[in-house]
Order: C-alpha cells, then structure tokens, then sequence
C-alpha cells in the first residue's frame, strides 16, 4: 500500500513518523532523483507502527527531490575531544568527494529514524547512530510504501 504526500501545496501533509525504527538499507537513485529509506522486517512491533499499521511486516520511504535538483546535506554531532575542541554538529556533506560516502556508511552503526519536521518543499531528519545524525532534504514528494 503506498502513501503520497506532496510537500509543495498549500497545506502541509501529517506523515507519520517511524520513531525508533531501525533503517536497514539506504537507496540512492541518480536518475530518478530518490533517496529511499528501506527499514527492517517486522516493523510494526515499535510502538510507534503497531497503532497505524498492525499488519506491516517492512516500510520504504521514498524522498524525491524537486526540480531534478539532488540537494541534501547532512550533519553528525561530534563531542569536545583533543581533535575537536568545540563540540557541535559538522556537516559530512562532501561535495568534491561525491556525497552519497556518509549517508551511504551509516547504516553501519544501527541507525534508527527518531523523528521528522516538515516544511513547504524542505525536511529536516533527524536519525541516531551512537549519537544524533540531522539530514535536511529539498523534496517535493515522500512516499510511504507499506508492505504487508
């Protein structure tokens, strides 16, 4: 069963928030300007499915970038130590080296999607990985696709 909701109207959607769920794979479609989020099996035994979605055994979150423009940048909390003086969150976003590197490698870490803020064509995504991990996207549409 799939979900859409367009985030460039005049009304902004209530989407729901799998808070707690862990991501298992990230997709990265050049072509079709998607990011996607696929999460492991037997979600809906987190609290935050088994009220909306009692039967989903997985779900996929398809984030589509509007304009054919791929724009995202990425942040990852980092405490005060000897090589970081100041603790703060740091942009992973390396655009020389090809983006993708770190948002690709977190799903390494057990990463786990805690909550969203939606805005007209924007998102702001904020995971947890052994600390907190903030993704802002410029997206248009999100789709949700349930699987039973």
């Amino acid at each position: 069963m799939n979900e859409l909701y367009r985030l460039d109207t005049d009304v902004l959607p209530n989407m729901p928030t799998p808070h707690d769920c862990v991501i298992k794979t990230i997709l990265v479609d050049k072509e079709k300007q998607f990011i996607s989020f696929v999460f492991e099996d037997d979600i809906s035994e987190y609290d935050s499915i088994a009220y909306l979605r009692p039967n989903a055994k997985s779900l996929v979150i398809k984030y589509h970038f509007y304009d054919a423009v791929e724009d995202y940048d990425l942040y990852r909390f980092m405490k005060p130590s000897l090589w970081h003086r100041h603790g703060g969150y740091k942009c992973l976003t390396d655009y020389e080296k090809g983006k993708h590197d770190a948002l690709l490698k977190l799903t390494k870490h057990n990463l786990a999607y805690n909550y969203h803020c939606v805005a007209y064509r924007n998102m702001i995504i904020e995971l947890w990985a052994d600390t907190s991990i903030v993704l802002q996207l410029d997206v248009d549409t999100v789709e949700y696709e349930w699987k039973y």
